[in-house]
């Protein structure tokens, strides 16, 4: 019988392997522009089709093509990894479109880590390709991450430059000495405009319409500067009229703006990166000598980002009888997001506000249930700390009260409840930062829960990867619960629950991860009769699969197909953080940090490794804040990226 039963499970497991999760992006995100830390948007009209196209800049990936598939009045956003495709991260946290070279092509001219780079552009003017050239910037000092922006300042009919420098802050004019078609530029003919702090992100720009350029700049403080230009188109005259912009980027920091028209109403309108991701859009209901700014959230709006370390849950908090949800952050505090749409087409409303009193350590994460019954949702919330925390709702709102768990998890503690034994009761399963599970079996009853820690029903079980984010569902519909949970490289681990226990399962979710710090949960979002997927992540956002009705399939061994090296977490930092690397065969593998002059400060890995993932620590506490770079080689493959040390 037993045999007969392997079997069975076997044909059904391989019949369901033929039916993927689907990925739909627009449940959390209806524009389709994804929320990146650090983001700054820059428009132009790449492919000459007389709408304005985008590259999204951000902090840990290469510049972002969208392609505007609507129209000057109406514009939407498709992305395009195609065109950008051949440029590296490293090079390039921002970008922006000109045509250096005069030859009626727009091309693209970067700015990253490595300084400025210029990218020709050798397609046509409505089938852009770019190739790095011969770059005029290479023996400018403008340090790590600068950020250009070009004009004809002197009116003398080639481009001109402004950068604004990292760790400076300041804006750096620097006058075209060659011509059109050969542009030249040298610290000799250079000219320091303002010193906005830090992190400058000017940009040329006539927003007055009366012949000369004016500058605006964001920085890594809120609000923006803006100079109108009271000289002429030859001869420029900064006049500090920050009052132009008043108030806007108050809510934010880190802003990088852009000005274009939008909509096509011959009105400049502004948008602007922020530090958390979300883009920002106010469109200008007046004139161009005197904007008068209205936010629009429509057409970057409706993405949800928590800002960092997002863990979400599904429960129906305000007993509608739909799904809403509840989410850890970065910062400590509980997200809560309203579901005001309906079982079949959830809409999302930020209710956070209701939750203000429960802040707790940084990366917290949570879970609702009624603990005692009196149809009131509580909540369990875990952190960093590693401990754990019960908020009994009452009608007056939380209060803070003692579980009975004295347990300590170690860190990064993330509990969940679910009636795991079937006795109309909530259980406590919790995960932590080594990869541990650990199970609270209530042995009271609905009223008044009794929790017992019972060791031997995750003993088997550690999560590689380590973070581990439980979440436990009868996913493959046998009436027995399934473990799912995230871990710190982003992947999702899978155990079916089968009758000789927890088998895991390599292979059901192998393709589906993301970036950093993977946080699944479980529920029924289209209310079509089977369990959806949710991942959090460190960036703050949420990805959502559809579920086409499958489950598990048959086990694989989990080895490495390629060299990776994984973003430090967490970052920022201070002063301790963790690096993980990947290493698919036998190889000599160094990792090295070094700061921004590119002075080594680390040696964190100088040895022969096998193949498999890894991790190790790194400790700041004898170094300054600021971006530091780690690199690793093994073999022919190296790979770098940053990381930065705040105090």
């Amino acid at each position: 019988m037993k045999n007969f039963l392997l079997l069975v499970i076997s044909l059904f497991l391989g019949l369901l392997n033929a039916q993927p999760f689907e990925s739909d992006n627009s449940m959390f995100n209806p524009s389709g522009v994804p929320s990146l830390s650090f983001s700054q948007p820059r428009f132009a009209d790449l492919d000459n089709d007389n709408d304005f196209d985008m590259v999204l800049g951000s902090l840990s990936n290469a510049p972002i093509y969208f392609e505007n598939i609507g129209t000057r009045q109406n514009p939407k956003f498709q992305k395009d990894e195609s065109v950008l495709s051949g440029i590296n991260s490293i090079d390039a946290e921002m970008g922006v479109f000109a045509d250096l070279d005069n030859d009626g092509k727009l091309d693209f001219i970067s700015g990253g880590y490595t300084g400025i780079h210029f990218y020709k552009n050798v397609g046509d003017i409505q089938n852009p390709m770019f190739s790095e050239a011969e770059n005029p910037f290479t023996n400018l000092n403008v340090g790590n991450t600068p950020v250009p922006t070009f004009s004809d300042l002197d009116s003398d009919g080639d481009l001109d430059m402004a950068v604004g420098l990292g760790e400076d802050g300041s804006v750096i004019f620097y006058e075209n000495t060659g011509n059109a078609e050969m542009p030249v530029f040298s610290e000799n003919n250079s000219t320091l405009f303002f010193d906005v702090g830090l992190y400058a992100y000017p940009l040329f720009y006539d927003l007055n319409e009366d012949g000369a350029v004016d500058l605006l700049v964001g920085r890594d403080g809120f609000n923006f500067y803006y100079y109108e230009n009271t000289g002429d188109s030859a001869n420029y005259n900064w006049t500090s009229k920050n009052s132009v912009f008043q108030n806007l980027g108050s809510d934010t920091y880190w802003n990088s703006p852009s000005l274009v028209d939008m909509n096509g109403d011959n009105k400049t309108d502004l948008i602007y990166g922020t530090a958390d991701g979300p883009i920002k859009y106010y469109t200008n209901s007046s004139s161009n000598s005197t904007p008068v700014w209205q936010q629009n959230s429509s057409l970057f709006g409706g993405s949800i980002d928590i800002g960092g370390a997002s863990s979400p849950t599904f429960y129906d908090f305000d007993n509608d009888g739909d799904y809403d949800l509840l989410s850890g952050s970065q910062l400590g505090s509980v997200k809560y997001f309203e579901n005001i749409g309906t079982k079949e087409s959830p809409a999302w409303k930020d209710r956070s506000a209701l939750f203000s009193i429960i802040d707790h350590s940084i990366y917290s994460s949570v879970t609702a249930g009624d603990i005692n019954n009196d149809m009131l949702p509580d909540l369990f919330v875990g952190d960093l700390s590693g401990n754990v925390y019960l908020h009994i709702q009452t009608q007056n709102g939380f209060v803070q009260t003692n579980s009975g768990i004295t347990k300590t998890f170690g860190g990064f503690s993330v509990p969940r409840l679910i009636d795991i034994d079937y006795d109309n009761d909530l259980d406590l399963v919790v995960g932590n930062e080594d990869g541990e599970l650990f199970l609270f079996e209530n042995q009271g009853n609905p009223d008044s829960a009794v929790w017992v820690e019972r060791p031997e029903i995750f003993q088997d079980i550690l999560i590689s990867g380590g973070n581990a984010v439980p979440t436990l569902a009868d996913l493959d519909n046998d009436g027995d619960l399934d473990l799912m949970t995230g871990n710190l490289f982003g992947d999702i681990k899978f155990y079916n629950y089968t009758i000789d226990g927890w088998r895991e399962n390599n292979q059901l979710f192998e393709e589906i991860y993301v970036d950093q710090n993977s946080a699944p949960a479980l529920a029924d979002l289209d209310n079509d009769g089977d369990l959806d997927l949710v991942i959090g992540d460190y960036e703050g956002t949420f990805h959502y699969y559809r579920n086409l009705n499958i489950t598990s399939v048959e086990t694989k061994d989990e080895i490495p197909t390629k060299f990776e090296l994984l973003q430090n977490y967490p970052n920022p930092f201070n002063p301790s953080t963790s690096i993980e690397y990947s290493v698919p065969s036998s190889e000599y593998v160094s990792l090295k940090v070094y700061d921004i002059l590119g002075n080594e400060v680390a040696a964190l890995v100088n040895e022969q490794k096998d193949s498999g993932k890894y991790r190790v620590n790194f400790n700041a506490s004898s170094l300054a804040s600021g971006i530091y770079i780690y690199k690793i080689q093994a073999g022919s493959f190296i790979q770098t990226r940053k990381m930065m040390l705040i105090k």
